[in-house]
């Protein structure tokens, strides 16, 4: 039987398929040397590590723990939504792992994403699409929808614009920014959805070819 630290090996290596850094990450930790000591059974993870670690890759805590029992979540597969449906077994969804970009220093858009990642995320493989570019968004601009540290998928692909809609924008004051966009003859107009921040408006003559940098398909956040 595999013992606690080669079944998290098994899960960072062969399920969610990221090396050491990116495992430190995705658990919030600043010591990569702590993943290497959780492997080669030098210290063992706390409940509420190991809880997270079976959340992360959808594996059984009961498996994780013991190494007894299935490798999947029952729970987990029942929540994941089916893929498609033959006439017999549901074939559920496949996962993959992206880079994330931080939005800070992100550069202008024919430079974008700039920099390195800064962190990975495990999504459904359908949403990895062509042109897709998760970045993490810092601010609170975008609350209660986009929390501050949200991940959101950009299209940047997709820049027809379509009003009530969410984009990343360039702003030459502020860089890469997430907003609503209402489009008007004359104008168009950027709306943060917290209240409590200004919209600004940007004459048409203004536009220029820079300014929208794609559609956000996608937000994967913590409430």
């Amino acid at each position: 039987m595999l013992t606690l630290g080669e079944r998290i090996k098994h899960i960072r290596d062969s399920i969610l398929k990221i090396n050491q850094a990116s495992f430190a990450d995705m658990l919030g930790f600043s010591r990569i040397a702590t993943i290497s000591d959780y492997e080669k059974n030098k210290r063992n993870p706390d409940i509420s590590t190991l809880c997270k670690i079976a959340d992360l890759s959808s594996v059984s805590v009961d498996w994780l723990l013991t190494g007894r029992g299935e490798i999947f979540s029952s729970d987990a597969a029942r929540s994941m939504p089916p893929l498609k449906e033959t006439g017999g077994p549901l074939y559920f969804e496949e996962h993959t792992t992206v880079e994330v970009y931080s939005m800070a220093g992100s550069g202008r858009p024919a430079e974008f994403p700039k920099g390195e990642p800064v962190g990975v995320i495990s999504i459904p493989k359908r949403d990895s699409m062509e042109g897709i570019v998760a970045v993490r968004v810092e601010g609170e601009g975008m609350s209660p929808n986009i929390l501050d540290g949200a991940t959101v998928g950009i299209n940047t692909k997709d820049r027809h614009l379509i009003s009530g809609k969410l984009y990343a924008v360039w702003l030459d004051y502020e860089g890469v920014t997430i907003k609503r966009v209402f489009v008007y003859p004359d104008r168009i107009v950027l709306k943060p959805d917290n209240p409590t921040f200004p919209e600004t408006a940007v004459p048409t003559a203004n536009i220029g070819a820079e300014f929208i940098i794609g559609r956000v398909k996608w937000v994967f956040q913590r409430h």
